[in-house]
C-alpha cells in the first residue's frame, strides 16, 4: 500500500497554534484512534483524546504551554484558549497533533478504541461504534513503548466509596470541585433550549414555559450530551466535547465554598462576546462553558468527573442519545456517523429520553 506525506493546516480557537504540519504516512492516519485512559480524560477534560502522528516536529511552540505529566510525555496546549495542540513522547522522539485542530482532516477509514479498562464502564467507547478495540489501561500515545518506559506515570484513581458529592478534578488537581445532587436551588435558573434538544437550525431556542431541561429523572440527575460544534472542537483540540449541564448552585469548591468560577488554576477565555470557557492553566484541561444568556447553568466537562460508576457517570447524569449537539458541523463524518448511531442504539435501552412527555418537552413548533 502506498504511504504518502500529507500537509495540513491547523489552528486553535484563538489562532495561537496556527501553522502547517506534516502528518505521518497515510497508513498512520487512516484509522482514528480514540484513547479513553484516565490520563487523557483528566488532562484534556474530554471523554477521549485523538491524535495523529507527525512526520516532523512542529514548526513552532510559541503561545503554547508544555505540561510534562510523566517522565516520557509532554502535552502542549494554548496558553490563551486552552486548546490541546501537540503531544511529545520523548523515548521515540515522536510528536502528535490533536485531531480536532486540522482544518481538513484525513478521511477516517476506521475507528479504534484504546484505554477502555481505565473507564470503569467503557466510557464513550461503550456507545461509539468502532472496528477495533484495545481494552487496556495504557495510553494510545504509549502504544509503541515498552511498559517500563512509562510505568512511573501517576494518574488519578476513582474511589470505590459511595459519595454524596461528585468530585470534579483535572489531572494536576489544580481544578478541584464538587457537584452536589439536584435540590430546590437547581430549579431557580432559567435558560433557552440547547441545540442538543432543539436544533437551532430547525426552530427557536426560546424556552417560553421556563422548562428546567437540565434536570432529569424526576429532578434526580443532570442532563449530559456530546457536542461537535466548531468552537468546542477548536477550544478543546478534539472532535467531540461532552458536557454535563449543572446549575451554578450545585457546584462548589472542594472546601465547600460557593462560586467555583476562577478558583484554583482556572483561567477564562472569552471565545465570543458574552461566551466564556474555563480551562486549567497548568495541565490544559477544559473545565466549563457558560454564557451571559444563561449565567446560572454551567456546562461541565465530563472527562473531569470522578464518578464511582465510571467515566459516563450515569448515577449523576442522564445522557441525551437522540442527537449530538451541532452534529452538522462535524468535519469527521465517519466519527459522527459511528457516534450518533451508537448513541441512538444505546438510548433504546435507556429509561431516560431527551424529552420526557409533559415535563421537558419543547414547544411543538420546535420538534
Amino acid at each position: 500500500m502506498q504511504t504518502t506525506r500529507k500537509t495540513c493546516r491547523i489552528s486553535c480557537m484563538c489562532g495561537n497554534a496556527a501553522q502547517e504540519v506534516a502528518l505521518g504516512p497515510s497508513l498512520d492516519h487512516a484509522s482514528l484512534n480514540l484513547c479513553h485512559c484516565t490520563t487523557c480524560r483528566t488532562i484534556t477534560g474530554v471523554l477521549c483524546s485523538s491524535y495523529y502522528p507527525l512526520q516532523s516536529p512542529p514548526t513552532h511552540h510559541e503561545g503554547l504551554v508544555g505540561y510534562q505529566h510523566s517522565g516520557c510525555t509532554t502535552r502542549y496546549f494554548c496558553k490563551t484558549c486552552g486548546a490541546h495542540v501537540f503531544a511529545y513522547v520523548k523515548p521515540t522522539g515522536q510528536y502528535f497533533v490533536a485531531a480536532g485542530l486540522l482544518e481538513r482532516p484525513p478521511e477516517t477509514k476506521s475507528i479504534r478504541h484504546w484505554g477502555t479498562d481505565d473507564t470503569g464502564d467503557g466510557g464513550l467507547a461503550a456507545v461509539c461504534h468502532a472496528e477495533w478495540a484495545h481494552p487496556t489501561d495504557s495510553c494510545w500515545l504509549h502504544a509503541s513503548l515498552d511498559p517500563s518506559q512509562h510505568a512511573g506515570e501517576s494518574r488519578p484513581k476513582r474511589s470505590a466509596q459511595h459519595r454524596r458529592e461528585l468530585p470534579v478534578q483535572c489531572f494536576c488537581t489544580g481544578i478541584d470541585l464538587r457537584i452536589t445532587p439536584p435540590d430546590a436551588s437547581s430549579t431557580e435558573a432559567s435558560s433557552p433550549w440547547p441545540d442538543l434538544l432543539v436544533p437551532y437550525h430547525s426552530g427557536s431556542s426560546a424556552n417560553a414555559t421556563d422548562a428546567k431541561w437540565w434536570l432529569r429523572d424526576g429532578d434526580t440527575r443532570y442532563l449530559a450530551g456530546c457536542c461537535a460544534c466548531r468552537t468546542c472542537r477548536l477550544a478543546s483540540g478534539f472532535p467531540i466535547q461532552s458536557w454535563a449541564f449543572v446549575p451554578m448552585s450545585n457546584i462548589r469548591n472542594a472546601d465547600g465554598s460557593p462560586h467555583p468560577l476562577g478558583t484554583g488554576t482556572m483561567q477564562r477565555y472569552e471565545s465570543s462576546p458574552g461566551i466564556y470557557r474555563e480551562f486549567c492553566h497548568r495541565c490544559g484541561a477544559t473545565v466549563f462553558w457558560h454564557c451571559d444568556e444563561r449565567p446560572r447553568v454551567l456546562d461541565v466537562s465530563i472527562g473531569l468527573l470522578q464518578a464511582d460508576s465510571g467515566a459516563m457517570a450515569e448515577e449523576w447524569v442522564a445522557w441525551a442519545t437522540g442527537r449530538v449537539s451541532f452534529e452538522e458541523m462535524a468535519l469527521d463524518r465517519t466519527l459522527m456517523q459511528h457516534l450518533t448511531a451508537g448513541l441512538r442504539e444505546w438510548g433504546q435501552g435507556q429509561i431516560v429520553r431527551e424529552r420526557q412527555p409533559g415535563v421537558l418537552k419543547p414547544p411543538e413548533q420546535n420538534q
